[in-house]
């Protein structure tokens, strides 16, 4: 995406249009010369590349080009470029402070002068061993300016314009009340495309067509809070709309007061960049702490996150988890984000989901509809923390037969036994990154640390603070 001040849009009649670019040659030719900039910047100042970049955004609107597409190709560009401060002998936080206590405690104020400030570094260079050079070096470095640049993910003039073009729709649709496609794929490929609306926490609804699938998403702008990351998240999905052969996108886009149409299909594949359709990372930490603690409960219960979408009606529902013991299966969908037409439509389409064993994680604040308690499922409330317990006795509720069936050998690489000998306590974040590097999935590793007498302290949802501990 872009800022919202480089969003250069076109109003017609009701409806609003970015100005993409039609790669004609002075728009390839400001491309290829910011590129060439970039990528004769790599070990100089940033403020080196930023005066070129200025001239070159001077040279564009004169060339009658928009200041602002001139301003999103750098600003793209920027996104794929990396800096590093100075090195420098002394902390640069260390440096001011000392110069600046030198200053206010030996002349009575800072200093004023040449004089005084030769000085103030002087005293300091001295305290702290290194020459004035150094000190003066130390003490810029915490400006941005100064950073060397050190690295430029390149890319051709036609592949910068391609991706200034998505960028500029996603900048907005940023402003989008709602959002519906409709898109022609295989059935393969359309369950991936649910998975991606699903993992990215976007609120969907969704219907199986003919040849694909069609996509009812609730915008950014519907929403109260959060409004910057859900934007965020429905830029991620938005590549992966437009890859397909044939799609459309309509939505109400909220601009400047007003609301606008914005309709767009796959005429414009072309001015795009193709992207692969590959499954996204989960966005919700919630999710990911409630998989976690729950394969450790020792419930007798299996979780499964991927899952074949299920039918209700013509829409098309995918829930969170799955929970599997002896051939009955429950599903688990979590409530935690959302607006009222939209709770209003999901538990409509709940509802058409007939005799299907279902457990409802519901955020509390939703607790006040009568609708949730109407619902022919098991409910469990909960505000900051999802009680894996309170879900565990929400499950004893289903009728389970018992099945005679020898125990499954949990097999242990000797690689792993032989790092866990060594191990009294540690983060789990790191010990899952261990096994991860020994090919061992993380659903796996959370057993053999549960047969191997270890338990897991869950004393916060970020994974980061989370440790195991051997078992006296």
């Amino acid at each position: 995406m872009l800022p919202s001040d480089l969003l250069v849009a076109r109003v017609r009649k009701g409806f609003i249009l970015p100005i993409f670019s039609s790669f004609n040659a002075i728009e390839v030719h400001i491309a290829k010369r910011f590129i060439e900039i970039f990528a004769n910047s790599i070990g100089a100042k940033r403020e080196e590349l930023e005066k070129k970049v200025k001239n070159l955004e001077d040279l564009a609107f004169k060339l009658g080009l928009d200041y602002r597409f001139a301003r999103g190709l750098a600003h793209l560009l920027y996104r794929r470029t990396s800096f590093s401060k100075p090195q420098v002998s002394v902390d640069p936080l260390k440096a001011r402070l000392e110069v600046f206590k030198e200053a206010s405690g030996k002349l009575g104020g800072f200093a004023l002068d040449d004089e005084e400030r030769a000085k103030v570094f002087a005293s300091v260079a001295s305290k702290l061993g290194v020459s004035v050079e150094e000190l003066l070096k130390s003490f810029t470095a915490v400006y941005e300016e100064l950073q060397i640049m050190e690295s430029f993910e390149t890319l051709s003039p036609v592949e910068l314009l391609k991706l200034y073009n998505l960028s500029l729709a996603q900048t907005l649709l940023f402003k989008a009340l709602d959002l519906t496609a409709e898109v022609e794929i295989s059935g393969t490929k359309m369950k991936i495309l649910l998975f991606n609306v699903k993992r990215l926490g976007l609120m969907y609804l969704a219907e199986k067509t003919f040849k694909g699938v069609k996509l009812y998403i609730d915008g950014p702008a519907s929403i109260i809070k959060q409004t910057e990351r859900y934007g965020t998240r429905l830029a991620k999905l938005l590549p992966y709309i437009i890859c397909a052969r044939r799609w459309s996108i309509k939505a109400k886009v909220r601009r400047r007061g007003r609301i606008y149409k914005f309709h767009l299909d796959d005429r414009y594949s072309r001015f795009f960049p193709r992207s692969k359709l590959e499954l996204e990372e989960y966005d919700s930490k919630l999710e990911k702490i409630f998989y976690r603690r729950f394969t450790t409960l020792g419930s007798g219960w299996k979780v499964y996150r991927e899952l074949e979408p299920l039918i209700a009606g013509k829409h098309v529902f995918i829930p969170d988890f799955v929970f599997e013991k002896n051939g009955v299966k429950v599903y688990f969908e979590i409530m935690g984000f959302w607006t009222r037409e939209y709770l209003e439509r999901k538990l409509e389409k709940l509802r058409k989901l007939g005799n299907v064993k279902m457990i409802l994680a519901v955020n509390s604040e939703l607790a006040c509809s009568s609708d949730i308690g109407s619902l022919p499922f098991e409910v469990v409330l909960f505000k900051n923390k999802l009680s894996t317990v309170e879900v565990y006795k929400k499950l004893k509720k289903f009728k389970v037969e018992k099945r005679e069936k020898p125990a499954e050998e949990l097999e242990i690489p000797k690689e792993a036994l032989e790092y866990l000998e060594t191990l009294e306590k540690g983060l789990l974040a790191e010990i899952l990154e261990k096994f991860e590097k020994m090919g061992i999935r993380e659903e796996k590793a959370l057993k053999i640390l549960e047969k191997l007498g270890f338990h897991i302290h869950w004393s916060s949802l970020d994974p980061s603070k989370v440790y195991v501990e051997k078992k006296g």
